[in-house]
């Protein structure tokens, strides 16, 4: 019993002494720290990964965690669902093409015959007016569905002009993935409407372009099926000027509810800025001032994502190393940061992070799958490092700063940035055991190349859209204002105070009102009250007992029942006591009464007159 009494202090004296990954509230992997080859070794790198962060710095609750085989991997809720679609996705997805705001538009067809039996040869230029006007008829719908845009794109040319702007960011991508149907499930329900939302916002200037030149076609073929009458066959000419008339008015609707987006998109950017300056506070001015938060930070991680996997020559091999850092991360990144953080910051920031994309990785992005390599828990730690030296290790230039060590002195929080960077070890030991598998867009001829076709990819496009969500997040949430914070709940005692907060709650049974005001239920009250009369609620107590016949017995004071309607429409709760008048006996002896009353009251008269008149005598 000694010797085993002895071997369960030494087993337990090891668990208690060794450095467990789960300890750890800054780095997003987890594991038994007894797995893998070389675990003391392993642990080691995990310490001083832990020693590198700042001390201030810990994983959000907000956060969420998922395991694959024995690790524990912790990302922002956004990378988890779009892994966790991509493990689940199959078949082929349909881009939704109904239209819906434009259906005159998408069933208008040109008639096929237009001039009149017998038109004169002078018709002739007036018919191919009108039928070249009507080619604008597909503006409506090529509106609606915008991400139309991208297939005028040259495939695969990559310039500055094509990485100039978000907008030619997605052109370029877009037009590359368009030849591509992406499985089914893979995009998020609300991938499509996003995405038209904010290809609205952002070619708002060509879009209402194009919108003005159809209106201006419209103008002329009416013009010219009314200048022009005798040319035009008269049914055709009647039917189509009230087609083209539909046609004007659901483009003008149609910008209507593009306005209406806007304003409302707006209203809701305007209130983030709200809400922050309750916080004390605040960001510089963004480019298209109606795009939201969401919609900012879903540009962040698509693009970011889609980019740096061509970075790594997926989708758009470019020939050159260098030219694909340059097109594929600098330029990206540039824009995206631009995008969130004001143009102030746009290009030091998105420079940052290009600059630390020199030193490799290709010795741990293998997860432990190369024979006579690292296994999978030192390579999980050392990639999970070098994501946080893309974004907090000074650039080997000198004079360089880091995108944290830049945006930090600036009173940005970068947490975010340094959770999007550190998700790049995560990224990749989630692509090997859960989506080893995945492919998407894996073969394609040239000039374009394959996108998702090893784990490895899933890696780097994880690792790309982390990286970028991470940037977004941190300039997204600005720096202090220097300011009080801003009253949220003036005027208001309860209720939710427009940010996710609470001005307080009612106690003793009272509710809170639209106006954020404690109030107790009121309860009607018809006791003792005569019928008509307020209920004490703003109702009126019951007048079912008009007449005389509800409650006591006729021509009695009666009451009116419990749950009689009342004047406002409501139930009276207890009912009201009514005075009703003696009601008339009705026929024969209804009459003979009335008489007999006359008669006795002729006789007072009578009587008084006689008396007066004997005292006067």
């Amino acid at each position: 019993m000694k010797s085993l009494d002895g071997a369960l202090g030494f087993v337990l004296a090891l668990v208690l002494a060794a450095p467990a990954a789960s300890a750890s509230s800054k780095v997003p992997v987890s594991f038994d720290p007894t797995l893998g080859a070389k675990p003391a070794q392993t642990q080691q790198k995990l310490a001083a990964l832990d020693a590198k962060l700042p001390a201030t710095f810990a994983l959000s609750p907000a956060l969420t965690g998922v395991k694959t085989g024995a690790l524990t991997l912790t990302f922002f809720p956004e990378t988890v669902a779009q892994l966790q679609r991509a493990k689940s996705a199959s078949g082929t997805m349909t881009w939704p093409t109904t239209a819906v705001l434009c259906p005159k538009h998408a069933a208008f067809t040109t008639p096929a015959t237009l001039l009149a039996a017998g038109a004169a040869a002078s018709c002739n230029a007036a018919e191919t007016s009108v039928r070249t006007r009507l080619g604008d008829a597909t503006v409506c719908t090529s509106v609606e569905q915008p991400e139309s845009y991208v297939l005028a794109y040259t495939p695969a040319e990559v310039t500055d002009a094509t990485t100039a702007s978000i907008e030619s960011l997605i052109g370029l991508a877009g037009e590359a993935l368009s030849h591509h149907a992406a499985p089914n499930g893979l995009l998020p329900a609300d991938f499509v409407p996003t995405l038209r939302s904010v290809l609205w916002k952002i070619r708002r200037g060509p879009i209402d372009a194009q919108i003005a030149k159809a209106h201006a076609s419209y103008t002329q073929v009416l013009s010219a099926l009314t200048t022009q009458a005798t040319c035009f066959d008269a049914g055709v000419r009647t039917a189509l000027t009230k087609q083209v008339g539909d046609l004007d008015a659901e483009l003008t609707a149609l910008t209507a509810h593009l306005d209406a987006l806007a304003a409302a998109d707006l209203a809701t950017a305007q209130h983030e800025l709200v809400c922050m300056s309750a916080q004390s506070r605040a960001r510089a001015a963004l480019p298209f001032p109606s795009l939201t938060r969401p919609e900012r930070e879903a540009i962040a991680f698509w693009l970011g994502g889609v980019y740096w996997r061509m970075r790594g020559g997926g989708l758009m091999p470019t020939g050159s190393t260098q030219k694909a850092r340059t097109y594929f991360l600098q330029r990206p990144f540039q824009r995206i940061a631009e995008l969130t953080g004001g143009s102030a910051v746009g290009n030091d920031v998105g420079t940052a992070i290009y600059l630390n994309i020199f030193d490799g990785w290709g010795d741990w992005m293998d997860m432990g799958t190369t024979a006579g390599g690292q296994d999978l828990y030192e390579d999980l730690v050392d990639m999970t490092d070098r994501g946080r030296h893309q974004v907090a290790d000074n650039p080997l230039l000198p004079g360089s700063k880091s995108a944290a060590s830049y945006l930090g002195p600036k009173g940005y929080d970068t947490t975010s940035l340094l959770v999007g960077g550190l998700d790049m070890g995560p990224c990749y030991a989630y692509a090997l055991g859960e989506l080893a598998d995945f492919r998407y867009a894996d073969t394609a001829p040239a000039p374009y190349g394959p996108f998702i076709e090893y784990f490895t990819a899933v890696g780097e496009f994880c690792t790309g859209a982390s990286i970028a969500l991470g940037m977004a997040k941190t300039l997204l949430d600005g720096v202090p204002s220097g300011q009080p914070p801003a009253a949220l709940c003036l005027g208001r005692t309860c209720g939710d105070d427009g940010c996710g907060g609470s001005c307080g709650t009612c106690s003793g049974g009272a509710t809170c009102n639209a106006d954020g005001a404690c109030v107790t239920a009121c309860v009607p009250s018809c006791a003792a009250k005569t019928c008509g009369e307020s209920d004490g609620c703003g109702g009126s107590c019951s007048t079912a007992c008009d007449g005389g016949t509800s409650g006591g017995a006729t021509g009695t004071s009666g009451a009116a029942a419990p749950g009689a309607s009342d004047a406002a429409g409501g139930a009276s709760p207890a009912g009201c006591g009514c005075r009703t008048a003696p009601a008339a006996p009705g026929g024969l002896a209804g009459g003979a009464l009335f008489v007999a009353g006359a008669l006795s009251l002729l006789r007072r008269r009578a009587r008084g007159r006689c008396h007066r008149t004997a005292k006067a005598s």
